[in-house]
């Protein structure tokens, strides 16, 4: 690979796109379970506010089939062990706190989706 510096094309990821089964019902459910905002929404996906310059979507997706092999994305959270807490409350399937750092654990959405909730 070339030594020379590259120029940099990319600035940051804008979004992130979630399959879904069902819009209605996942949207329901982020909403109850995180609290989260509706941006927008059309007949197919609908956005999510999250944080500032961060875009959560929802799509769905006729052939949909969960992404539970790996987590394709971290929620960051200021106390992991609270919010595990909050969500098993909530009867959200969760992990056990994983070893290491940062401090983290996984959660599966209505969907079976997993998704991976760190400590920074």
């Amino acid at each position: 690979m070339n030594e020379q510096l590259q120029e940099k094309l990319v600035e940051r990821i804008d979004a992130v796109f979630l399959p879904v089964k069902n819009l209605k019902k996942s949207l329901s459910w982020y909403q109850e379970i995180f609290g989260f905002k509706l941006r927008w929404e059309n007949e197919r996906m609908c956005g999510l506010s999250i944080a500032p310059n961060c875009g959560f979507h929802l799509v769905q997706i006729s052939d949909f089939q969960p992404i539970d092999k790996y987590t394709p994305f971290n929620y960051v959270v200021k106390d992991v062990e609270k919010v595990r807490k909050k969500l098993i409350e909530k009867n959200v399937i969760v992990s056990d706190l994983r070893g290491g750092e940062p401090k983290r654990f996984d959660l599966t959405d209505i969907n079976g989706n997993m998704i991976s909730v760190i400590e920074l």
